[in-house]
């Protein structure tokens, strides 16, 4: 299955499940810098897929 084949109803409900089981499992610093993480990895791939 691809990541296009989820409605934008079910992306949305992955990601908050996600993130809630990543804070129940992660320290408050972990999670800091995983956000972070992300965010820059979001915005490379928005940047990147302008090309």
């Amino acid at each position: 299955m691809c990541i296009s084949d989820f409605s934008n109803c079910e992306l949305v409900a992955l990601a908050s499940s996600l993130a809630i089981a990543m804070y129940n499992q992660l320290s408050p610093q972990d999670i800091i810098i995983l956000s972070a993480f992300f965010t820059t990895l979001g915005d490379n791939l928005a940047i990147l897929s302008l090309e």
